[in-house]
């Protein structure tokens, strides 16, 4: 059973329930059921045969049926019945930023409206804000949902586009026609987010390699098939592209297919001031039709007389000259990190229990674990109270004692949120009991710039604040970030001691990549963080260390490289700086 497939299904159930005005403990059964399949780590066909269903805390007896049957004809009878009674246009008005299915269902049963394109004819003729409800200024909020959704049409996270193409890059690399194969464009060079997934192959018999990809299980039709290119649709939604090149071609197709269109060019001009020609098929010196040869792309960066530059860096922000000068850095690799920070646990609104961080930490490798529960106010985080604060640092001084041996120590940290006035969410009794503070915005995004960046400011200042987590609260695809004049933040941080976060979780990445060479610039340390709810979100540090990389960082630019001893000496030094 696909259970992706099921999830969707369950999703599309809940925002169609909404439509149709149904009881809401009903419709957010199916939200409450999604949630528990996402954070399901056994296997689900298992419990399907075994009827084991209900077990499982968010599902009860009606889902489970549920359940059962798209196990069985891999759809819902009632999901079918609950698609004929809207159209279509209607669900895709759900996924706008500022509408959601309530308001979609007002603006259906009042005006008729039942497309995206309907909807904003709406607004701008103002019969929205003339619905009871509604107003001028949820209409420009919905304007600007309907231009954000068109902004993040086609695109794709970047963990999504990974999970997506790994799978194609092993079977392409298992055919035996194949003799080299990677993956290009932006997901090789790890942006936040994939439009398309490029493959560049080597090969002698494109034609048995075109006729493999584009029988590959997942694709849904073909979009062209030739010698040397082919395309093919995947889930109905991911484009991916596989060019097939000879064993000489290969780095320079490699190199060219890879990006970006920036750095191209920078590598295109470099070769025609040295009097060669550079494109996807090779190197030529002026008035020969033969390339130079390479065997990788290092290669082809040493016949410019250039290092090699890193596909991460390659968006032309200065990476050509610095690689001309042999002054490109040694980029930060997972083996640096000696540990991890910003991790939830069942103290607020995490899965995992305390020491399951421990033991995930010895059998990784890491000396130590920040770990982060959300402070009091976030509720919807279900924040920890003061009392719960002192039974956690209990339970983890008895942790540390029983882990010690195996060199593993759990730090005493707290995301706590920073309130609307840019106070923190503790008293300061309580903060300085903390071995670090990640502290975050949660709420009231609706503050002007101006505002916000003095928020930011002021909880900077305060002596615990030791990181700031998530700097714009951003969601990839879904949400922008609240208005934050980042550049300032960046500065009063330099000014305050205090570190930013590169926040790995997929869904965010935030500080974005391309601010880091200005952090750098003024001094801030960094510190990469999962945000992990699951044991499995730990994972998501390597997306952390892409963003790192993107922003030109190493070892020694990262707190996560230090020691723990080293990390609080750190911690204790801003404390003095901010006091």
């Amino acid at each position: 059973m696909n259970k992706k497939a099921l999830v969707e299904a369950l999703s599309e159930m809940e925002v169609l329930l909404e439509l149709d005005g149904a009881n809401p403990f009903r419709s957010g059964a199916y939200g409450k059921a999604v949630r528990a399949l996402e954070a399901l780590d056994t296997d689900l066909e298992e419990h399907v045969e075994n009827g084991t269903l209900t077990d499982l805390d968010g599902i009860g007896k009606g889902i489970a049926q549920k359940i059962e049957e798209f196990a069985q004809a891999g759809t819902i009878s009632e999901l079918e019945e609950m698609r004929s009674k809207f159209p279509e246009g209607l669900l895709e008005m759900t996924l706008i930023p500022g509408l959601g299915p309530k308001k979609a269902r007002a603006v259906y049963t009042e005006l008729g409206v039942s497309s995206v394109d309907q909807l904003r004819a709406a607004c701008e003729d103002g019969r929205i804000a003339g619905l009871k409800g509604f107003g001028d200024k949820t209409a420009r909020k919905i304007l600007d949902g309907i231009e954000q959704l068109a902004r993040f049409s086609g695109r794709h996270r970047l963990d999504a586009a990974l999970k997506a193409a790994l799978p194609i890059l092993e079977k392409i690399r298992s055919l035996k026609s194949v003799q080299e194969a990677e993956i290009g464009g932006s997901l090789r060079r790890r942006k936040e987010t994939v439009g398309d997934l490029d493959f560049v192959a080597s090969t002698k018999e494109p034609g048995k390699v075109m006729e493999a990809f584009v029988s590959l299980d997942g694709v849904t039709s073909v979009i062209g098939k030739g010698e040397t290119k082919s395309s093919v649709l995947l889930g109905g939604t991911l484009q991916a592209d596989l060019r097939c090149v000879s064993g000489a071609e290969y780095p320079f197709a490699l190199l060219h297919f890879t990006g970006s269109k920036e750095h191209n060019t920078r590598l295109r001009q470099i070769a025609r001031e040295k009097g060669m020609k550079l494109n996807e098929y090779g190197l030529f010196p002026d008035g020969k039709e033969e390339s130079l040869r390479a065997k990788s792309e290092k290669d082809v960066y040493k016949h410019l007389a250039l290092s090699y530059i890193p596909p991460e860096m390659r968006e032309d922000m200065g990476e050509v000259e610095a690689a001309g000068e042999g002054k490109l850095p040694r980029l930060l690799e997972q083996k640096d990190l000696r540990g991890i920070l910003h991790m939830h646990t069942t103290y607020s609104d995490g899965r995992p229990k305390l020491e399951d961080y421990a033991e995930w930490a010895a059998a990784h490798g890491y000396e130590w674990m920040g770990i982060a529960d959300h402070s009091q106010s976030l509720t919807i985080g279900r924040g920890m109270s003061i009392e719960r604060v002192w039974e956690q640092h209990e339970e983890i001084d008895a942790i540390n004692k029983k882990w010690k041996s195996k060199g593993v120590r759990l730090l005493k940290g707290v995301e706590c949120d920073i309130l609307k006035d840019g106070s923190l969410d503790y008293p300061d009794e309580v903060l300085k009991e903390f071995d670090f503070v990640i502290c975050s915005v949660h709420t009231y995004f609706n503050l002007t710039e101006k505002e916000q960046t003095a928020r930011v400011m002021k909880a900077l200042e305060h002596p615990c604040a030791t990181i700031l987590g998530h700097a714009t609260g951003r969601l990839l695809l879904a949400r922008d970030g609240f208005p934050l004049d980042q550049h300032a933040a960046i500065r009063h941080a330099a000014k305050t001691g205090a570190a930013i976060e590169i926040n790995a979780n997929p869904r965010r990445l935030d500080m974005d990549w391309r601010l880091i060479p200005y952090a750098m610039e003024q001094g801030v340390p960094i510190t990469i963080g999962p945000d992990a709810h699951r044991i499995e979100g730990l994972d998501d540090i390597q997306f952390g260390i892409a963003m790192a990389r993107k922003g030109w960082l190493g070892k020694r630019d990262v707190l996560n490289c230090l020691s723990a001893e080293k990390f609080l000496k750190f911690v204790k030094e801003k404390k003095k700086r901010s006091e």
